[in-house]
Parts: C-alpha cells; structure tokens; sequence
C-alpha cells in the first residue's frame, strides 16, 4: 500500500514539474504581432516601391512574373515561416531594380502592411525584426477580409 502511494506521488510530482516547464505556444501571424498605425503608415511606401510587381491577388497581376502578396502563391510559399525571413528578404533584395533601399524597420512596415491587407489582425505592439518570430499561417476565416 505504501510502495503504491509513493509511486502515485511520484508521477504526480514528475507531471507537476513537466507541466511548469511547458513552453509557450509558437505566435503565428492570427495573434496580433503589428499594430494598425504601422500597416496604416507602409501603404504610400508599398505603393512606390512595391505594388507595380507585387499585387495582393492572382486576379490583380500584370506581367506574368508579378508575385503575389496574397491568395494562394503567397501561402504556399509563406506559410511556416518567420516574418523576420520576409523583412530580411525585403530588406536584402527589394525593390529588386535597385531604384532604392529598404531598411529593417522599412522592410518590417511593409510586412505589416501585407498581414494587414491579407486579413490578419493588428495588435497593440509594433513590428520589428527582433519581434518578427511569429510563424506566417493562413488568415482564420473569420478574419480574412476583402481588399
């Protein structure tokens, strides 16, 4: 009867200490990591250096290598990764003609801008790229909106 109770002890005290040293859950792009004012402020910047090749849907394409910043290209290429790899790639590469240079909180703006035209949730804290650990997932249903 005692060796039963200690064992019993045992695995409640071991599941206790497991259970206290559980991480967090992964942040993903539905839990609010940009603030509105920011997407608000990277609209006249997406304008001017990214909208002539990056629309928001297939349907919205000009030229066939257009990538688009929504719809299902975007997901499919996106989705379970950080946004701090889409700032650095903005920051690195884009515009990709050279016509100008895109800082790391540039590059975080406009990411904010994306999350915000794709649907997904604007929160109380800014973007930045040390912030950008989120995983990119696919908007929740009822968060996607029209554009």
């Amino acid at each position: 009867m005692i060796a039963g109770s200690v064992v019993v002890w045992v695995a409640a005290v071991t599941f206790s200490a497991v259970s206290a040293h559980v991480a967090p859950a992964q942040k993903t792009t539905n839990d609010g990591v940009y603030t509105k004012a920011q997407a608000d402020g990277a609209k006249a910047q997406y304008e001017k250096l990214c909208a002539s090749c990056h629309p928001f849907t297939v349907a919205a394409k000009k030229k066939p290598n257009d990538l688009p910043l929504g719809d299902e290209p975007f997901f499919e290429a996106w989705s379970g990764r950080r946004l701090s790899e889409m700032i650095t790639l903005i920051a690195l590469t884009m515009p990709n003609d050279g016509s100008a240079t895109v800082t790391d909180e540039e590059a975080a703006n406009l990411v904010a801008y994306i999350l915000q035209q794709n649907g997904y949730p604007a929160g109380s804290t800014p973007l930045t790229k040390a912030t950008a650990t989120a995983v990119i997932e696919r908007p929740r249903p009822q968060q996607k909106r029209g554009r």
